[in-house]
């Protein structure tokens, strides 16, 4: 196995070593062929739609990585995403490419109401300049592992 791989799943045990995380699923997405016609599917329902919609789909040579968060609703999980929406927030303020949004399925379906049970949280990092390898991208993913290490370390944050 490649060692890129093992950068994304060291990234996600440390995300699942806050307190409150119940689960963390990741993928990586090719924006490029994305236009803002194909936001009304299903398929693309993950997808960060503002953010889409802003630059009318997706940029050239551009993927997302996407760190889908579930929590348990207790305290502990709120002080997790209160810490990780601080980080996120400074990671984009310091240049880097990341968003954090709350993603919801519908309140009801065929099948009964789910409302209360869907709530989940996605990282959404942008990275431009793909071409042949996906290693800028987990560049990327290596320097964010890093500093969230370090703010963890720093801020004496809780850990399960």
């Amino acid at each position: 196995m490649s060692r890129y791989p093992i950068v994304i799943e060291e990234f996600h045990n440390t995300l699942f070593k806050l307190r409150g995380i119940t689960g963390i699923e990741s993928g990586v997405e090719n924006l490029e062929p994305i236009d803002t016609d194909m936001l009304g599917y299903s398929a693309c329902a993950h997808l960060p739609h503002a953010a889409l919609l802003r630059t009318g789909g997706g940029l050239k040579q551009e993927v997302l990585i996407q760190f889908e968060l579930a929590f348990d609703y207790s305290p502990d999980s709120l002080q997790s995403l209160e810490f990780l929406a601080w980080f996120v927030r400074d990671c984009a303020r310091g240049g880097t490419k990341v968003q954090l949004r709350p993603f919801a399925l519908p309140p009801e379906t065929p099948l009964g109401r789910q409302l209360g049970t869907t709530l989940k949280w996605h990282m959404d990092l942008f990275i431009d300049g793909i071409e042949e390898s996906l290693e800028p991208a987990f560049e990327t993913v290596r320097r964010l592992h890093h500093s969230i290490q370090t703010a963890i370390q720093l801020y004496s944050i809780p850990l399960k």
